[in-house]
């Protein structure tokens, strides 16, 4: 499959609904189309349909059990929507998907909210290896009503590159305790001085030094960083409601790096 690496290349690629369902029959079947209720080979293609019936008589498009599934949306649509959220380095808002795409603005958001679920459901599972570094954020939701100014967040990311970012139900150890696995490195912060517990534990106090030879927690403050910016310059507000959904999407992008041509595939295998 030829790597989509701008936008130029997107809108070609995706530029009919045929060209669509081959890339994605071909991103979910490599190996031949099989029957997603049986996995039997034995298929009929319906060409006035676009379906293929199998011997066990169920009958299905290359949508069905995907991201795309029981939708009125042209692909065209859909496929440019899933590249633009999955290159846009601090992501990309409903409704500059609502200008880009010619649709309404609740048929972008209702486009977005799926393809995140698609993301989500690509974390599930992840676990962190290596060395691991932790530092929680204050996330600005629901205007501010929430913990004195926004909801509490901790990110986990390791140095072999990937990442966690989750909401607390509250700020104290036993919620850090609650996501954390292996080997890692913290800030000074009191909630994470009874850390040793779980396995080695070091830490940096900023009031002091920022880094301590290979103790430092630059990586995981540089997604918070990102992910902020996005919040601020993209969104602007978002609810508490789906902030997890968010973080989950900007985990998978930054997990992944959006400059990766592949990014958008793995949306769609996952779907």
């Amino acid at each position: 499959m030829q790597k989509i690496k701008s936008l130029v290349q997107a809108r070609k690629e995706f530029s009919t609904q045929i060209k669509c369902e081959g890339h994605l029959a071909q991103m979910r079947w490599p190996d031949g189309v099989v029957c997603p209720r049986c996995g039997s080979k034995h298929l009929i293609y319906m060409q006035s349909r676009r379906k293929w019936q199998c011997k066990c008589r169920y009958q299905f498009s290359v949508t069905a059990g995907t991201v795309f599934h029981k939708t009125h949306i042209d692909l065209p649509r859909w496929m440019m929507a899933v590249w633009l959220m999955c290159h846009s380095p601090k992501g990309i808002s409903s409704k500059q998907i609502k200008r880009e795409l010619g649709v309404t603005y609740k048929t972008a958001w209702y486009m977005t909210k799926r393809i995140r679920k698609a993301m989500i459901q690509d974390r599930l599972g992840v676990k962190l290896s290596g060395i691991v570094e932790i530092d929680d954020a204050v996330i600005k939701s629901d205007h501010g009503k929430r913990w004195r100014g926004g909801s509490y967040a901790v990110g986990m990311a390791s140095r072999d590159g990937d990442i966690k970012l989750s909401l607390l139900n509250r700020f104290k150890g036993e919620e850090i305790r609650r996501v954390v696995a292996e080997a890692f490195y913290t800030d000074g912060h009191k909630v994470y001085k009874k850390m040793h517990e779980l396995g080695p534990h070091q830490y940096v106090i900023h009031q002091k030094q920022w880094v301590d030879g290979k103790v430092h927690v630059s990586f995981v403050e540089n997604a918070w960083s990102l992910f902020k910016r996005g919040l601020v310059g993209i969104y602007h507000h978002v609810s508490t409601k789906y902030l997890q959904d968010y973080l989950d999407e900007f985990a998978f992008r930054y997990w992944h790096r959006y400059e990766n041509p592949r990014l958008m595939d793995l949306v769609l295998t996952s779907a």
